[in-house]
């Protein structure tokens, strides 16, 4: 019985067109199911005033903000926060605070008794400047 030699002169390869098609499937796979986070998880729609100014302070000296959503949910740092908490939330807020002040951003139709309440808890805390937020209307084009 006669064997086939085995070749020594056969060297171990790496395919790379499988290899390539494999990476491309797993970043293909990524890019579909990452979320695409926006900056903003709560979109507010802010009453226009003539006379809003703009905040001009960096982010580090910007007081902290209270958001209030339409559908009356009270949003600080992107967290919704429950009624029960809030009064110790912007208690924490305003002592982190270096002028005691905080800025209420609430949407133009929120339950103005929600804004009251979110005005009392901040005064009850001890801020000595509550700011409320609003838009420059947009000028109209004749």
């Amino acid at each position: 019985m006669r064997l086939a030699p085995v070749r020594a002169s056969r060297k171990a390869e790496v395919m790379i067109a499988p290899l390539i098609d494999c990476v491309f499937l797993l970043l293909m796979f990524y890019a579909v199911t990452t979320q695409f986070v926006s900056d903003e998880r709560l979109k507010l729609k802010l009453p226009e005033a003539k006379t809003a100014e703009s905040v001009g302070q960096g982010q580090e000296q910007r007081p902290p903000v209270v958001k209030i959503a339409s559908d009356g949910s009270v949003w600080i740092d992107d967290q919704e926060i429950p009624a029960r908490d809030l009064e110790a939330r912007i208690k924490a807020l305003v002592q982190r605070a270096p002028d005691k002040s905080v800025i209420i951003m609430g949407d133009r139709k929120a339950d103005y008794g929600v804004v009251i309440h979110v005005l009392d808890a901040a005064r009850a805390v001890g801020a000595t400047t509550i700011q409320m937020s609003a838009e420059k209307p947009v000028p109209e084009k004749p």
